[in-house]
This record gives C-alpha cells, sequence and structure tokens, in this order.
C-alpha cells in the first residue's frame, strides 16, 4: 500500500474516534439496543469504525478506477488489527461516560 493510501486510513480510523462523533453514534446504538434489534452497542460501535474505514478505502481506490490488491488488502487488515485496541479502549471510554 501506497504511503499516502495508508496515511488516510489511519486519518479515517483517527476522524471515527472522535469523542463527539463516537458519542453520536453511541446514543443511536443504544436506542437500538433498547429496541431489541442489536445486542450489544459496543461491537455495532467497533463494527461502525471498520465499516466506515473499509469504505473510504474502497471509494479511494474506485476513485483512482484500481482495484484493491491482496496485499493491499493484507495491509488494511495489518493496519486496523494494530489499532483495533485502541479503537475498542475508546469505545469503552464513551459507554463508561
Amino acid at each position: 500500500m501506497e504511503p499516502a493510501l495508508r496515511g488516510s486510513v489511519e486519518k479515517i480510523i483517527d476522524i471515527n474516534l472522535d469523542e463527539e462523533s463516537l458519542i453520536k453514534k453511541y446514543q443511536i446504538f443504544k436506542y437500538y439496543q433498547e429496541q431489541g434489534v442489536i445486542s450489544s452497542v459496543e461491537s455495532a460501535l467497533f463494527g461502525s469504525v471498520w465499516t466506515n474505514v473499509i469504505t473510504a478505502l474502497v471509494d479511494v481506490k474506485t476513485r483512482a478506477r484500481q482495484e484493491i490488491s491482496e496485499s493491499e488488502m493484507e495491509e488494511f487488515k495489518r493496519i486496523f488489527a494494530s489499532r483495533a485496541l485502541e479503537i475498542r479502549s475508546r469505545i469503552s471510554e464513551i459507554a463508561n461516560l
């Protein structure tokens, strides 16, 4: 994965960990949990972050008219895995507010 793309992936993760954004999403997912639609607000938030990041990656590659290579996808997985504990920690902080 080229450095600019890697940086974009990291930036999108950072944007998704913004406290205000996480609080808003937490409130929405809490409502869905209370309605019995989802069983875990924290899991839904984690999935939301993952979805936003992979969607941004796909969007960048689509605009460049390129497919995501296998090696790029592997690097994406490594980047996300390296930040997964941080993401989970931020979600836990929001849940405990």
